[in-house]
């Protein structure tokens, strides 16, 4: 997994970025920026969802998976951990 990723963020997922208030928006892209050289720093998930990682950002939670083929990292879901849906 070495050299850098790009990362992918659905229209749906780039609303629910802008609507997320400072200081948090500031550290959930942060997150991202590391992502792209890093997209094993997210934790595992479980069951139908294994094919995806997932990042705590206390209050919020960002969803994604790794295309390694393609060197791209898709980013699924950044939401409030209370309404976070697991799509």
């Amino acid at each position: 997994m070495k050299g850098k990723y790009l990362i992918y963020l659905p229209n749906s997922v780039k609303k629910s970025v802008k609507k997320i208030p400072q200081p948090w928006q500031k550290r959930v892209l942060d997150i991202l920026t590391i992502l792209e050289r890093n997209p094993l720093i997210g934790e595992k998930m479980q069951g139908q969802l294994s094919d995806k990682r997932k990042i705590k950002i206390w209050p919020y939670r960002i969803i994604y998976k790794i295309d390694d083929r393609k060197k791209i990292i898709i980013v699924v879901e950044v939401r409030h951990r209370g309404n976070a849906s697991y799509s």
